[in-house]
C-alpha cells in the first residue's frame, strides 16, 4: 500500500520543462484536469520581450531584425531590443475601413525581445520602444 501511495504521490508532481517564473495559475489546487491542459503559465525571464502596435505608417519604417531601444517607465537606463516579429493582419479595427479617419485606427502588432541581462524587465512592466535605436558614433581617422 505504501508503494502505491508513493507511486501516485510522484503522479501528482509537477515538472516543468523550462526554469521560469509562474506568470498565472490557471487550475486551483484540488480541481480535476483534462490531458494536456495548462496548469501554469511561465515566464522565461532571461527572454523578455513586449508586444507593441504600429500604424501601418510607422510600419513601413520597421523590418524583422531592426534594432530598437525600450525604457522601463520610471527608468532612465536604456533597454536594446531587436524586431522578431510583424503580425501580418491588422488589429483594433472597425469591420471595415473605408474612410481615411477609419485607416487611421489601423494597428499592427510587432514582437520585440530584449537582450536584457539585469532583470529589470518584468512580465506586465509598461515599456516605452523608440524606433530606430541610436547608432553607435562614426569612427575616421
Amino acid at each position: 500500500a505504501a508503494a502505491g501511495a508513493r507511486a501516485a504521490a510522484g503522479e501528482l508532481v509537477l515538472l516543468a520543462p523550462v526554469a521560469g517564473v509562474v506568470t498565472s495559475r490557471n487550475a486551483e489546487p484540488g480541481e480535476v484536469l483534462g490531458a494536456g491542459q495548462a496548469v501554469v503559465t511561465l515566464g522565461d525571464p532571461t527572454r523578455p520581450w513586449a508586444r507593441v502596435y504600429l500604424r501601418p505608417a510607422a510600419l513601413a519604417q520597421v523590418r524583422l531584425g531592426d534594432s530598437l531601444v525600450a525604457l522601463v517607465e520610471g527608468d532612465t537606463v536604456p533597454v536594446r531590443g531587436r524586431v522578431a516579429a510583424i503580425a501580418s493582419q491588422a488589429e483594433f479595427t472597425p469591420r471595415v475601413a473605408l474612410t481615411e479617419e477609419e485607416r487611421a485606427d489601423l494597428l499592427l502588432g510587432v514582437k520585440v525581445v530584449f537582450a536584457d541581462t539585469t532583470g529589470r524587465l518584468k512580465a506586465g512592466l509598461p515599456v516605452r520602444v523608440r524606433l530606430g535605436a541610436p547608432r553607435p558614433p562614426a569612427t575616421g581617422r
